[in-house]
């Protein structure tokens, strides 16, 4: 046992500096996380929820306080008077009937040139699609071209792409399309 209490206090003398720096470190974690714990934040003025209960907040006249209205009484527009409009004697739209369905918004004459131009056929065409499933080959999607386009009128020399590994590759192709318009010079091949 005396033995165990020797190297105790020879530790203790060795590495005082570290164990006097470790007792502020804990010392201040501690004071630290009771600060941050012992205040409540809240929207009420109880002083029960307040930690120390010192501090008083602001009182406010209870007179100015109004709870909102009912829905589509609260809002207080200003009143407009004397306004001069472009556009006097227009029909007020608000005045119709709301349309339901949207058919009712489509001419329903059939003589119409609306009527020629749309024929009513057989069958039902709401499951049918009417794209083209090839309809951007040849166009270059992915890269989408010209996004960083030359604005001016000359042209300019293509910076090559250089391959910097599996990241930070771009995606602008140059423009091989464009004309040059420099004496002399030929013009500009596709890759």
């Amino acid at each position: 046992m005396a033995s165990f209490i020797k190297k105790i206090t020879s530790f203790v003398n060795d590495n005082m500096l570290l164990i006097v720096a470790l007792l502020i470190g804990i010392m201040g974690v501690g004071y630290y996380s009771g600060s941050k714990s012992t205040t409540m934040d809240s929207m009420s003025n109880n002083r029960a929820h307040n930690g120390n209960g010192s501090g008083s907040a602001p009182t406010m006249d209870n007179a100015s306080i109004r709870p909102a209205g009912p829905l589509g009484t609260n809002e207080d527009f200003a009143r407009v008077e004397n306004i001069k409009t472009s556009t006097p004697g227009l029909a007020n739209c608000s005045a119709q009937d709301s349309i339901q369905d949207p058919q009712d918004l489509l001419p329903s004459d059939a003589n119409s040139e609306w009527a020629r131009l749309n024929p009513v056929g057989q069958g039902d065409l709401s499951d049918v699609n009417l794209l083209k499933a090839g309809h951007h080959i040849g166009i270059n999607t992915v890269g989408q071209s010209l996004r960083n386009a030359n604005q001016q009128i000359r042209s300019d020399p293509p910076v090559p792409q250089v391959n910097v590994g599996p990241w930070h590759n771009t995606t602008i192709e140059p423009d091989t399309m464009r004309v040059p318009l420099e004496l002399g010079s030929a013009p500009a091949l596709q890759q």
